[in-house]
């Protein structure tokens, strides 16, 4: 749940999640689409399918129990290298790196030179290097912390660091490898329709976003005469969509779905923008 995503918005999902899901059987007999609901508002929706594979494929395995072998970690669905090594040190104490973004950036520093910091490859190497035998997992967690507290991506905590004595970007930060790239920028139409206190909701959309999710239908072109009731904008990986919000009393052509009743509704599975939508143009007097 924390990948790409605050703690502070994961908090309160991960404590309904495990209410709902408190171990892999509960997990991998539930339908999709409830553990999808359950996933709703925190994005990234791949992620909850990928959890939900790894529960079946836990329950497949003769000990029904997750391996601690970093290599056989990977061989499930939803885990790299990454992940890997953040299961096998901190779960069961096996000596792995866990190398995410947060470690690659307290490495970077440490190991600059020249105002550069050293490749992705050579810094992955190094953090395997330096894992301690014993309380790999803690030492794991450190650097983890220590990326995401005090080494932060702007205006760092320098002074906060215990690495600051022998950290050579203290004075002034490397310059990254490649520096990241601006999201595009990409408009749509989001249809609300309506018939009575029902709303059509379907599975397609243009851009094939949000497969296996329940949608408003969206295009990009509509009526010109048609009233632009909301506007919205949210990311999506590498876009950031600006999103009109406009009621049509029929489905659009070319869309297959079914009307929802206002309980239906509720707990049907929908993106947070589309979720966000109905409730601005809903709220409205």
């Amino acid at each position: 749940m924390a990948q790409q995503t605050r703690i502070a918005s994961v908090l309160p999902y991960y404590d309904r999640w495990l209410k709902r899901f408190p171990d892999w059987a509960s997990l991998a007999r539930a339908p999709r689409a409830t553990v999808l609901r359950h996933w709703e508002g925190l994005g990234y929706y791949r992620r909850a399918c990928f959890l939900h594979d790894l529960a079946k494929a836990v329950l497949r395995r003769p000990d029904r129990h997750l391996p601690s072998d970093p290599v056989e970690l990977e061989k499930l669905p939803g885990i790299g290298d990454y992940t890997a090594g953040a299961i096998a040190s901190i779960a069961f104490g096996i000596p792995a790196p866990a190398f995410d973004g947060n470690v690659a950036r307290v490495l970077g520093r440490l190991l600059a030179r020249h105002g550069r910091t050293p490749s992705l490859k050579l810094l992955k190497e190094f953090a395997g290097s330096v894992v301690p035998q014993k309380n790999p997992g803690t030492h794991n967690q450190a650097l983890m912390e220590l990326g995401a507290l005090v080494c932060l991506p702007k205006n760092p905590l320098c002074r906060q660091c215990p690495l600051h004595s022998v950290c050579p970007s203290k004075n002034k930060l490397p310059s990254p490898k490649k520096s990241r790239p601006q999201p595009t920028r990409v408009t749509e139409r989001i249809l609300i329709v309506q018939r009575g206190n029902s709303v059509w909701l379907t599975r397609q959309h243009p851009e094939n976003r949000w497969r296996g999710l329940l949608l408003l239908p969206t295009t990009q072109k509509v009526d010109p005469k048609s009233k632009v009731m909301a506007r919205i904008s949210y990311p999506f990986t590498r876009y950031l969509i600006f999103a009109s919000v406009h009621i049509l009393s029929r489905p659009p052509a070319g869309f297959i779905g079914r009307w929802f009743s206002p309980s239906a509704l509720r707990h049907a599975t929908l993106p947070a923008p589309h979720r966000r939508a109905l409730t601005l143009v809903r709220s409205k007097p």
